[in-house]
């Protein structure tokens, strides 16, 4: 089967096409896809995504309030668009799968041009303003999560799972806590600002660390802090005498969360699909300026299941955030119940279902 995916540049639209391929691999099917995005991050992607074919598309976003960039971003996307319609019909793929977001606007309506089959996937609880306008384009809507919103009348698959990749479900090995310099017998947070880190979430944590006096010997940190902030939070947990291991990103991001005790960070479909298939407590964060606050809707599915406290970033200082860490610290069953519950909402096998769907469709021209 081969198959071109649409979107990206980020890891989390970039992650379950990769746990597509990981799938395939493991059904036999060798195939390198091609990965039409707006800049290719390997970083914890894996030998599957780094063996497939990568285009970089000129995309923009089109937005009215700024409506003097209306005409050089139609520029940019038409440029996306001629060069999709060149790359798809080069080596043209049996489906075409929309990973979300603008940037997979131009190659899927340059694969509809072409009539090449096309699914979206929706990584998130509500449907996103790009898989929305793209609705009419596609066979299919999948959705990880159950939406919050219809899908202009197509056909949809929703609550479906988000699948995993496998760099996010493997566990760190036995000597990594020592090489990370973590002790065992400390409680460990994870800090996740997404794949590429968050500047407000890294803030709020340097000025949490003073807050911390007093639990220097019962509290650790993992902090994936993005690459321009590493030096800044090693200084900070230094200077607080706190123990941390902080990096700009974790390619084998699962052995953070299998070292981790509770994690803080955003609320994007991937992080919290992770979330669940590991069953962490989790303080969120949503990132606020979101398209359609999706990630605010994806925190309250989690806190509506116990498996969350959610606080919006205006809402949120650091007094807040100590007493809500040092509240789940120390009462264990109410972490085991945040953990039973987020490990409720993971759904397994997604990437199998996927894989079926798509050779119905490419077999049959539908599901």
């Amino acid at each position: 089967m081969k198959l071109a995916f649409a979107g990206g540049g980020t890891g989390g639209h970039l992650a379950p096409a990769v746990a597509i391929l990981e799938e395939l691999r493991i059904q036999g099917d060798n195939t390198p896809a091609l990965f039409l995005t707006a800049g290719r991050s390997s970083g914890g992607m894996g030998d599957v995504f780094l063996q497939s074919r990568g285009v970089s598309i000129s995309t923009a976003v089109i937005s009215p309030r700024r409506w003097w960039t209306i005409p050089r971003a139609l520029a940019k996307n038409y440029r996306g668009y001629r060069r999709s319609l060149r790359e798809l019909r080069l080596d043209p793929p049996d489906l075409v799968v929309g990973l979300g977001g603008y940037v997979s606007v131009p190659s899927v309506l340059a694969a509809r041009r072409l009539k090449i089959p096309v699914v979206l996937h929706e990584q998130n609880r509500v449907l996103g303003r790009a898989n929305r306008f793209l609705s009419r384009s596609a066979i299919m809507v999948i959705g990880s999560f159950p939406f919050r919103s219809p899908a202009g009348g197509k056909k949809v698959r929703d609550g479906i799972g988000f699948p995993i990749r496998k760099p996010a479900r493997e566990s760190a090995p036995p000597d990594t806590a020592a090489g990370w310099g973590l002790k065992s017998d400390r409680f460990t947070i994870l800090v996740l600002g997404g794949s590429r880190g968050a500047r407000p979430v890294n803030l709020l944590i340097e000025k949490l660390l003073p807050l911390l006096k007093g639990r220097e010997d019962s509290l650790q940190f993992i902090h994936c802090s993005g690459g321009d902030d590493v030096v800044m939070m090693e200084e900070a947990y230094r200077g607080a005498g706190v123990n941390a291991s902080v990096f700009s990103g974790l390619d084998s991001i699962g052995w953070g969360y299998s070292l981790a005790d509770m994690v803080v960070g955003r609320a994007g479909g991937a992080t919290l699909s992770e979330i669940a298939y590991w069953g962490l407590p989790s303080i969120l964060i949503p990132y606020p300026w979101a398209m359609d606050d999706h990630q605010l809707k994806n925190a309250r599915y989690f806190e509506s299941a116990g498996a969350a406290l959610v606080y919006e970033q205006a809402d949120l200082d650091e007094r807040l955030l100590c007493e809500s860490i040092d509240r789940l610290r120390g009462d264990r069953d109410e972490l085991k119940r945040m953990a039973d519950a987020a490990r409720g909402l993971f759904v397994p096998g997604a990437a199998g279902r996927m894989v079926e769907i798509f050779r119905k469709i490419i077999s049959n021209g539908s599901s």
